[in-house]
């Protein structure tokens, strides 16, 4: 009988083994595939926060650009917080007595997603995901597009925000720090940014929201565009302190 050279036993009794994993094999092979995933977790989940954080910054830098074209019509004036008029049919912000400013530069915008933040936690066919800082505007409410802020009253309009992410707190965080803040679910969330002065500022916690790990998305009066913590936008400074960045300079 032929014998094997390898093993030096007859073929017939010491046939080799098939292709394929025996049990152990195909377990090793599993926690391998679980460790890697578990380490790509991570780095996969802070790439697409990035993404988001990019399509974020997108959306201010294209309300910039409407705001522009608002200012080009109205006399060099920014977009106020709200006029007194109805808000028109599919409005972004329903209203039977005010139209609020994301229906005010809708028009020039030509995209309603720009008015969404892809992190936000509303209803992402109707919702707000930026605030209009109400420091910028002239007032909460005005008569017709003619009262809003004049852009050259802005002194410093490299370093003043203006439209940027922000939500309704919930109750239970809204008395922590910025980190500690949560998003509260609104159906249609949130077109106002605060500001400690505000006196609603506990009443009617519409502030600037970090979604973008710790960090929330600024549109500038000048039309940049950065990603900045709550700290860094001066929220804890009074009005007029050289390193607040939200109130008018």
């Amino acid at each position: 009988m032929i014998t094997d050279r390898t093993t030096g036993r007859g073929r017939v009794g010491g046939m080799r083994r098939a292709w394929g994993f025996t049990l152990v094999e195909l377990l090793v092979t599993i926690a391998l595939l679980g460790i890697l995933l578990s380490l790509a977790g991570p780095a996969l989940t802070k790439v697409h926060g990035k993404a988001r954080e990019i399509q974020c910054i997108n959306n201010l830098r294209n309300l910039g650009i409407a705001q522009t074209m608002y200012a080009n019509d109205y006399r060099g004036r920014l977009v106020p917080h709200a006029v007194l008029r109805p808000a028109p049919p599919q409005a972004l912000v329903p209203n039977e007595q005010m139209t609020f400013w994301p229906d005010l530069l809708a028009p020039y915008a030509g995209d309603d997603r720009s008015f969404r933040c892809p992190c936000m936690r509303c209803d992402p066919e109707r919702g707000v995901g930026y605030g209009l800082n109400l420091k910028v505007t002239r007032a909460f409410l005005v008569c017709d597009e003619t009262y809003g802020t004049h852009e050259r009253l802005i002194k410093n309009p490299a370093q003043t925000i203006h439209i940027g992410d922000a939500a309704f707190i919930t109750p239970d965080t809204q008395h922590g720090s910025p980190a500690q803040w949560e998003e509260a679910i609104r159906p249609l969330g949130a077109w106002t940014m605060r500001t400690p002065d505000d006196p609603l500022w506990s009443l009617a916690p519409a502030r600037a929201m970090p979604r973008h790990l710790g960090r929330a998305n600024m549109l500038f009066v000048d039309g940049h565009a950065e990603s900045l913590t709550i700290p860094q936008l001066g929220f804890d400074k009074p009005v007029g302190h050289p390193k607040n960045i939200w109130d008018r300079r």
